[in-house]
Formats: structure tokens, C-alpha cells, sequence
């Protein structure tokens, strides 16, 4: 979607000659005309000190103060999880990432090493997800570590499209290649270029889309890469995670029988990121290669023995999206199975992933935000517990996906990202030091360490993160970006007209929007350019309840669906709706369960039975909520003068 408001002369001369001057491919094909240059891996210079420059990562925006309401703020949250992000990295180690941090333990302290292969799994994660955040805040903290994590990074591609683990990494995988952390990667660097727009980067994206097409097996029609495996440079292929020793036993390179194979029990997923890096290079490139194999790797992915087996109830579960297992895994293979689908305009692929995204409703409760860690986690031998933990990771799928779903008319899921977004996403967002002290049960000597990782996202439970969870650098990753995906979605701007999707705090060039919430029924539009606002309503809120006043004058507003459609509206306007806000309650049962949840609009404020033990973070202390009366602030408001595309995840 175009956001901004007068492109650009240069931006229309330069569009208007890619329209024209389409490149001719050999096949008889043109290149789609998204960039004023056809991205081609043989212009990669593969010293990485000529692209990444700490001047062009520096946030470009403005800031300002504003007294606001004191509510949840996606804005700020996003600064946290930079700290967390920043703080999560081992510069000594090649700059791996600390996978898990044990807040709540006595000492707290870091589980493992930044050196162990996991945490050089992670750090593309890590790059990919901090522009988004400094779009967001405006924070520049650490970037001198995103600078040089991402020439380090750069530094293991090798000419053939390979990314390497490092030749003095203390590893066996040391110099092999693993396909997944090339598609890990290969997002980054979109991001990268949606903050500086330096169209080096999209070389860089072709250039790892050789290393996929090199290293992918194939079978008939299909074709994988062997589940958490890496290639040595002679072609062999070699497990990096035990998964031969498993609950579910993968014997490395043979074609997975079944999804929950291996280690981590992901089969589909780690097919996933490889698929939307080869469709993003056709995007780029329009190289049908890069197609053609995210349709094999797709035809793997969709292949009946890795989804449930529903005939016995007379439907055909793989042509439905049915799953079971690894919850996060499978709603990450869905957004992969979407990029493929959007880009060949395939409604049936598209109406699978809406169906898959249903199934993963199901096993939830949305309103509270909840899913489970794994589905039916026994049957695969995983330990039970998992059937509860709430991990983050899924979580922030789901938001990703029920953004994606949305934008592409597939139906309105913003009621869900609300829902997702203002509990169980932000509950396990670990933001409180006296919480992290008294789950620790530490002294304030622990306080510099906990702070170090005070932002970051983890492995939890519906009411508590108990002493199995933690704060996890890949929950961090993906958790925080599932709060740039919502935070876009919050408003949008096309042609003067202003979209207001979900009543939640945001800056923007074009309209800040304050919410009250939960405290008041009450949000407020200051309008700066747009000339129509197209506002959705939540659907807890009886449209007939509300009151609109533009500069304090009430004035009644067309509808359309669950959207108030204001028009006529000039710079400077302030529009104030109101409206009535109660508490309910409902019993929902999570994990076998049955739970009392007490909500005000989409907000819990209270939850029953709670968990209790050792070693608990508490989540869900809100009975400020019920105040009616939302404190007022002084906040600096930030304002980036672009934004970063969605797509790369």
C-alpha cells in the first residue's frame, strides 16, 4: 500500500521509467517494474564494509512531546525490546545471541552460550527485526552492534549464495551451510533496504537465492532441504540438532514421514523461510527459477503426510489446513504458503492458509491472546507441560497473520490482533524489574543483568511465566515483530484518506491517534492531512452508542461495515469519539482448564485460578484498569519519515 502523500518527483520519474522500460528476460518474460534496477547477484561486492553504514541506519523522523493517555503504547514497547534485542548479543562470539535467560532463577543467569550453534541460528532474527523497531521508537540505542552484527553476518556469504558458520566457529558445522539461516537472512536484508533503500541490498537477496537453489533436493515434482541439517562444501549433509535421537527420530537427509520429526518437531517450517525467499527474488528479479522452486518446496510442504489425517471424519485434513504438533511451526508455514499465494494470485492457496488460520483459532482462545506451545505434545513425546506454555513465537504468528489475512480481503481479523496484542503478547513482553527481582528471588546486585535483558519475549504461561519459561532470543526476534506488524495495521493512509483499524496509541505523519482505553471509552484523532478518516469500530462496541465530535461540534458519520466513514475533514481537526465501556465476563478453558476472565472492552484485567510457585512472573495486574480514569502523560511522540514495507518476516 502507498502511504505517502505527494511521491516524490524523482520517485515518479524513476517509476514512470521502469513502467516503460521493463527489462526483457530470456524466457520471453519481462521484470516486474517494482525497482528503477533488476536486483542480479553477479553486482554482490562481498565486502560487507561497502554497504553497511552506520550514518544511513541512524532513525530519520521527527520528534516531538504530546501530553497523552497513559496507555498501552507499541511505540514505546518497541524501544524495550530494542534494549532486550541489543542486550541479548555476545559481540565475543561472532555476535550469536543468548537464546535463553533465566530471569526467574536464583541466580538469574544465561542458560548455555552465545557460542553454542543455536545462537548462530538467531541472528539474522536479531538484524531483521531492529529497523522495524527503530521505525517505530526512533531509538538509535545499539546501533553500533546491529552494525557490526550485520557485517559479520555478511561476511559468511559466500559467492555461491552459501552463508557459512564462521572457519574458527568451535563447532563440527564450522564453514557449513544451513538453509534456513539463509532465509532468515535474506529478510534482513529486505528490511535493511526498506530503511536506507539502497537497492545493494536486493543483489545481496538474489545472490542468496543461488545458495538455495544449490543446496535443495529434489524428488519428482517436490523439493526440501533435510530438517535442521547443514551441507558441508562436498555436499554432505549433516545433522546440527540430534534429531536422530529425538521423541520423533529424523535421520538426516531422507524426505521427513511426518511433521513432528526431529528435534524441534518441524518439518514443514524449516522449509518455510527458503520458500518466501525464493518468492520474494522473483518479486525482485522475476527470475523464474526462484518460482519454480518455491512451487517444489511448496508441493513438499503441502504434502498430505505432513498434516492430520482427518479422513476417518470424512474430509481430507491436507487440503484444509489441519495440523497438529509444534504450534508456532505450523502458523509460521501458513504466512510462508501466503507469500507464495499472494504472489501468483492463487485463491485457493489463499483460502488454505485462511482455513489453517482457523484451525489455529481453535486450538486457542483468542481474546485472551493464548495458544499452546504444542498441540497434543504427548502423542509426539514432548512433555505435556507444552500443551499450556504459551509461546511467543506463535503468538506473534498469529498476529502476523491475521494482519496478512486482513490486508488481502480474506476476511476482518483486527478484532483478533487487538485482542492478541493488548494481553497475552504485552503481558509476556517481561518490562517490569521489580516483577523479574521477585520471581528471581534475588537481591538488586542482579539488577544490571536483569535490566540487560528488561524488553525481551519468552516461553510463558496463561497466567504466569513460571519457572519452566524464560526470556528466549527467538520468542524476543518474533515477539517484537509482531508489534511492528500491529502497529502498522493501526492506521493507514492512501489517497487522503486515513484508515483507522485498531483504537490504539500512534504517531503518524498523517493523524496521531490517542486511546483511552481500557480505562475510558474514549479515543481521539488529531488529524494532520488527511482528507476522509475511514475508522473501524471493535466489535464489542454497539455502534449506535457512539458520539463523534470534530472541534467540538457533534456531527454524525456515514457507515460502512464495522468502519465510520468522516469526511471533509481539514489539518489541525481534532476528532473525539466516545463511547460506553463495561466489564464482562466469560469462562474459557485453556489447557484443559476452566478459567474466569474478566475483560474491560478487549483488555483482561483479571484472570482466575492464577498459578502459583517459585519463581512466577505474574502476568495480568490490572486493576488500575478499572479506575475509569486514564492518566495523562508527557511522552515524546515519534514520527520516521518512512516506513518499512510488511513482507519480510
Amino acid at each position: 500500500m502507498n502511504r505517502s502523500t505527494h511521491p516524490h518527483p524523482l520517485l515518479i520519474l524513476i517509476c514512470t521509467a521502469a513502467l516503460l522500460t521493463a527489462v526483457v528476460r530470456a524466457d520471453g518474460g519481462s521484470n516486474p517494474p517494482l525497482y528503477p534496477v533488476v536486483p542480479s547477484a553477479t553486482r554482490v561486492d562481498l565486502n560487507p564494509n561497502s554497504l553497511v553504514n552506520i550514518k544511513t541506519m541512524q532513525p530519520r523522523g521527527q520528534s516531538y512531546q504530546a501530553q497523552v493517555p497513559d496507555t498501552l503504547d507499541l511505540a514505546d514497547r518497541a524501544g524495550l525490546a530494542i534494549n532486550a534485542l541489543i542486550g541479548e548479543v555476545e559481540p565475543k562470539h561472532f555476535y550469536g545471541i543468548y537464546q535463553s535467560f533465566k530471569f526467574n532463577a536464583n541466580p538469574p543467569h544465561i542458560e548455555g552460550g552465545a557460542d553454542a550453534l543455536y545462537g548462530l541460528v538467531l541472528e539474522p532474527r536479531t538484524v531483521r527485526t531492529l529497523p522495524m523497531l527503530r521505525t517505530m521508537s526512533g531509538s538509535d540505542f545499539g546501533l553500533d552492534i546491529e552494525r557490526d552484527m550485520m557485517r559479520t553476518m555478511l561476511s559468511q556469504v559466500q559467492r555461491t549464495g552459501e552463508m557459512v558458520y564462521p572457519d574458527n566457529f568451535e563447532s563440527p558445522f564450522r564453514d557449513m551451510c544451513y538453509p534456513g539461516r539463509i532465509g532468515m537472512m535474506a529478510f534482513a536484508l529486505y528490511n535493511w533496504y526498506g530503511r536506507d533503500h539502497n537497492v545493494a541490498w536486493l543483489d545481496w537477496i538474489d545472490l542468496l537465492a543461488n545458495g538455495l537453489k544449490k543446496d535443495a533436493i529434489h524428488i519428482d515434482n517436490r523439493a526440501y532441504y533435510p530438517i535442521q541439517s547443514a551441507i558441508d562444501s562436498k555436499g554432505g549433509w549433516h545433522d546440527m540438532a540430534s534429531g536422530n535421537k529425538g521423541p520423533t527420530p529424523y535421520h538426516t537427509p531422507d524426505e521427513p514421514s511426518m511433521d513432528q520429526q526431529g528435534t524441534e518437531g518441524t518439518a514443514k517450517n524449516d522449509l518455510t523461510r527458503a520458500l518466501s525467499t525464493l518468492v520474494l527474488d522473483y518479486k525482485l528479479t522475476g527470475n523464474k527459477e526462484s518460482l519454480d522452486l518455491a512451487r517444489q518446496i511448496a508441493r513438499e510442504i503441502l504434502r498430505p503426510a505432513l498434516w492430520v489425517d482427518t479422513s476417518p471424519e470424512g474430509y481430507p485434513g491436507a487440503e484444509h489446513g489441519i495440523f497438529e504438533g509444534h504450534f508456532h511451526a505450523n502458523v509460521h508455514t501458513l504466512v510462508g504458503l501466503l507469500d507464495l499465494a499472494d504472489a501468483e494470485n492463487d485463491q485457493g492457496l489463499k483460502e488454505f492458509v485462511r482455513e489453517g488460520y482457523a484451525e489455529a483459532l481453535r486450538n486457542g482462545v483468542v481474546r485472551v491472546g493464548w495458544f499452546p506451545g504444542w498441540i497434543h505434545p504427548v502423542k509426539f513425546g514432548r512433555p505435556a507441560w507444552l500443551a499450556e506454555a504459551d509461546e511467543i513465537c506463535g503468538v506473534g504468528d498469529m498476529v502476523l497473520l491475521a494482519v496478512r489475512l486482513s490486508d488481502d480481503g480474506m476476511g476482518d481479523y483486527w478484532d483478533d490482533v487487538d485482542s492478541i496484542v493488548r494481553n497475552q503478547l504485552t503481558a509476556q513482553q517481561v518490562i517490569d524489574v521489580d516483577l523479574m527481582r521477585g520471581a528471581s528471588g534475588s537481591g538488586p546486585e542482579y539488577d544490571e543483568l536483569q535490566k540487560r535483558f528488561r524488553g525481551g519475549f519468552g516461553l510463558g504461561g496463561i497466567t504466569t511465566i513460571s519457572e519452566n519459561g524464560q526470556i528466549a532470543g527467538c520468542c524476543t526476534g518474533n515477539g517484537s515483530q509482531a508489534l511492528y506488524y500491529a502497529w502498522d495495521g493501526i492506521t493507514r493512509f492512501h489517497n487522503k484518506v486515513a484508515t483507522v483499524n485498531l483504537f490504539l496509541n500512534r504517531a503518524s505523519s498523517w493523524m496521531d491517534i490517542d486511546s483511552y482505553l481500557p480505562y475510558e471509552g474514549k479515543v481521539v484523532l488529531h488529524n494532520k492531512l488527511a482528507g476522509t478518516a475511514m475508522v473501524r469500530v471493535p466489535s464489542w462496541v454497539d455502534q449506535n452508542t457512539i458520539s463523534i465530535a470534530v472541534n467540538g461540534k457533534e456531527v454524525k458519520a456515514a457507515s460502512a461495515g464495522r468502519y465510520l466513514v468522516l469526511e471533509n475533514l481539514a489539518p489541525k481537526d481534532l476528532i473525539v469519539l466516545t463511547f460506553p465501556i463495561e466489564t464482562t465476563v466469560e469462562k474459557d478453558t485453556m489447557a484443559g482448564t476452566v478459567y474466569t476472565v474478566t475483560f474491560r472492552g478487549s483488555d483482561v484485567v483479571d484472570i482466575s485460578p492464577r498459578a502459583k510457585g517459585p519463581h512466577s512472573y505474574p502476568l495480568y495486574l490490572r486493576d488500575a484498569f478499572n479506575s475509569g480514569k486514564a492518566p495523562i502523560v508527557t511522552r515524546t511522540r515519534y514520527v520516521s519519515d518512512s516506513l518499512i514495507p510488511l513482507g519480510a518476516y
